[in-house]
């Protein structure tokens, strides 16, 4: 059976540039190639939930500018549902990306536009209690989050925050949440403790130090290393696969 998936979150139009080098402060370098894509981690969150099968729907904001369509028409060729997407007067989200195809490292500058406008009123308690997961990050307003988180505990719909970008969480958003994703830097957000690079003990002291109650868990992603577990006082790690 599919499970119904709500994303609330952030979207953007990702502009990204390919160039063989880094230019200097105050240098114009000629680049290889540029591409758009559907990006925001709210949108690559649903894209990859529909992709493995899942009924979603995405609650966001996109702008009036040319790209609130684009980004809108790409959403639906992924089979998300849009009916909760809502229209700001104004611009949508945009991620200036560099890339650097030498040692395939990047750069990157978001402008959240119409993400900042998001709003947990852009869906009902009704539509709300149609879900069995809510998932969410932290590039539209905490508040916002919080409030959603707050209102789905009460139609028992699981509640998952994929913390990034790392931000202090408030009691009441941190209580409200029973899945926690994070990577080496949210972790040490949560935990206000250094993490050892490659340590597992180092990770495990980490998520003993967040005090989870018994029915919350968390993931933690560690690269190319793979990811550890903690679910329901049991603890699993699993390796990356070589690629």
């Amino acid at each position: 059976m599919q499970n119904a998936i709500a994303v609330f979150g952030s979207i953007n139009m990702d502009l990204v540039v390919y160039s063989s080098v880094l230019p200097r402060e105050g240098e114009t370098v000629f680049g290889n190639s540029f591409e758009t894509f559907l990006g925001g981690k709210g949108a690559n969150q649903a894209v990859a939930a529909s992709r493995l099968g899942s009924k979603v729907s995405f609650i966001g904001k996109v702008g009036t500018d040319s790209f609130g369509q684009i980004l809108k028409e790409k959403l639906a060729s992924e089979n998300i549902d849009t009916s909760l997407l809502s229209v700001h007067e104004g611009e949508s989200g945009v991620a200036m990306i560099n890339v650097f195809e030498s040692n395939s490292q990047n750069q990157i500058i978001v402008v959240p536009g119409a993400n900042a406008h998001t709003k947990a009123s852009q869906i009902t308690d009704q539509s709300l209690s149609s879900f069995d997961i809510l998932l969410s990050q932290m590039e539209v307003q905490a508040n916002e989050v919080e409030t959603l988180f707050l209102r789905a505990k009460q139609s028992d719909c699981y509640r998952i925050l994929n913390l990034a970008p790392a931000r202090k969480l408030n009691e009441r958003l941190f209580s409200n949440t029973d899945l926690f994703v994070v990577n080496e830097i949210e972790l040490e957000s949560m935990s206000k403790n250094s993490l050892q690079l490659d340590s597992i003990d180092s990770v495990t002291a980490n998520i003993e130090s967040i005090s989870l109650n018994k029915n919350q868990s968390i993931i933690v992603t560690l690269g190319s290393t793979g990811v550890f577990i903690n679910h329901a006082n049991k603890q699993e790690f699993i390796e990356g696969h070589n690629v």
